[in-house]
């Protein structure tokens, strides 16, 4: 009897020791079987399509949802002057609440977070309102939701937007670029767009993440909260204003001091001898190298309705050369005009040999009165072929009477007469020829202080705009 009890007792022992064994099985199998993300799926429900993709995830349609926007610029690839666009580089981080979505870790081996298909919750209609052209950022279909509800979404967007730029101080000038974040159909009472960082968060990590590979420095970004009125309904904004400055050293070498070296050397050509005829060439051979550099800077500049002041400074730099050239075929003109018997005009004489010159300085040499030397031995040069008829008529009267020594006198006074009046003809043509070239003179050092000083008060001008930041 006492054996039979103790082997009950034993039994009854094993088939307790047993039954424990088969539910800890069972718990460890139940605990595995919770750690799964496909148990936490079947929990959420997630396959109701209607409940999570079809409508708001708020337990109160009156209550807007919150999107939290945060976004870093990682790199500008190109602003395109000719379409004034914005190629950029973004990370965008966006953060919102589905109230339809909870669990305890606990539950779920500490499961705090998960990742899923875009396709499986609903996403805010988020719109860029300066997108140019199609979306090529990559594709990024996954969300990270965590057990409170909070969703996330992250991804890089390659963005053409347009950006209307200001290139009064190009090269040296400073661009502004909007991009803003909005929903397109939810108004602000449905969706409110809300800045997860200030400026100066955004500005240190786009900085820090910026990769400088084009001709711009990233300076600044302002980060701000707006609503957008449209037709008396109110959409929730968040705008970026993101602040770049050109680096110019590449316009510098290869536009700048070219051109500034064409105007010094155009400038030294004015004091070329203008007689020989070698001034006129080479003024023309720098200007035509001037011409290649305007292409150039037309190729470069944007369209817009403001030219900037390089372009401004090169047109005047131009419209200079073509002055000098004009006023060198003038000089030109007046050297060739020395060589005719043509006298200098009344009124020439009066503003440009003593007014002009006197304003620039330069000595001019008084024509002789032309009637100062005219009296000499009591004729003048009007009388010398009167008086040498008279004389030709009285040696006819006369020459069977003087006698031969008479005769030679007198044929011997008009050749003398003749050669004085061949003398004073040729002193007038040399003092005309001495008047051009004098007007040709003062007028081709007005010419020359006129270039000089129209190139430095527009240099001037040029280095003071440029010395000014333009935003």
């Amino acid at each position: 009897m006492f054996h039979k009890i103790t082997l009950i007792h034993t039994v009854m022992a094993k088939s307790d020791l047993i039954i424990l064994i088969i539910f800890a099985h069972l718990d460890v199998l139940f605990s595995e079987d919770s750690c799964e993300y496909f148990q936490l799926m079947e929990h959420l429900k997630l396959t109701d399509s209607v409940r999570f993709l079809q409508s708001r995830p708020v337990d109160d349609w009156r209550k807007p949802t919150q999107v939290f926007i945060d976004s870093t610029v990682a790199n500008i690839i190109q602003l395109e002057g000719t379409t004034q666009s914005l190629i950029s580089l973004l990370w965008l981080d966006m953060k919102w609440k589905n109230s339809f979505i909870s669990w305890d870790p606990n539950e779920f081996c500490g499961m705090e977070s998960m990742t899923m298909p875009l396709d499986l919750l609903w996403l805010p209609d988020l719109y860029i309102y300066e997108i140019m052209d199609d979306d090529v950022s990559p594709v990024v279909n996954v969300l990270e939701v965590k057990h409170d509800g909070s969703v996330k979404q992250s991804k890089p967007i390659r963005l053409v937007s347009a950006c209307k730029l200001d290139i009064f101080g190009f090269p040296f000038d400073t661009q502004r670029c909007t991009i803003t974040f909005g929903p397109y159909v939810h108004t602000v009472e449905q969706i409110t767009m809300v800045a997860a960082s200030n400026s100066s968060v955004v500005t240190q990590l786009s900085r820090d993440n910026f990769s400088k590979r084009g001709e711009w420095e990233l300076l600044h970004i302002d980060v701000q909260n707006l609503n957008l009125s449209f037709s008396g309904i109110l959409y929730s904004q968040v705008k970026y204003t993101i602040t770049l400055k050109r680096i110019p050293i590449v316009y510098v070498v290869n536009l700048i001091c070219p051109a500034g070296f064409l105007i010094i050397l155009d400038f030294a050509g004015m004091f070329i001898s203008v007689t020989g005829g070698e001034r006129l060439g080479f003024k023309i051979t720098v200007v035509l190298g001037f011409l290649v550099l305007l292409l150039i800077l037309n190729d470069q500049l944007p369209n817009t309705d403001v030219s900037p002041i390089l372009g401004v400074f090169c047109l005047l730099c131009f419209a200079l050369m073509i002055i000098s050239i004009m006023g060198t075929i003038g000089v030109l003109y007046m050297v060739e005009m020395s060589s005719m018997s043509s006298e200098v005009p009344s009124w020439m004489k009066k503003w440009v040999l003593k007014h002009m010159a006197k304003v620039l300085l330069v000595k001019t040499s008084h024509t002789a009165d032309a009637g100062a030397d005219e009296n000499i031995i009591g004729f003048s040069n009007s009388s010398v072929p009167s008086t040498s008829i008279r004389m030709e008529k009285a040696s006819e009267k006369t020459s069977t009477k003087d006698s031969n020594e008479a005769i030679l006198l007198k044929k011997l006074l008009l050749e003398i007469l003749m050669i004085r009046r061949h003398l004073a003809n040729a002193r007038l043509k040399e003092e005309s020829q001495n008047d051009w070239h004098m007007v040709a003179y003062v007028l081709d050092r007005f010419i020359c202080i006129f270039y000089f000083c129209s190139i430095v008060i527009s240099m001037g001008v040029l280095i003071i705009v440029w010395a000014i930041p333009h935003t």
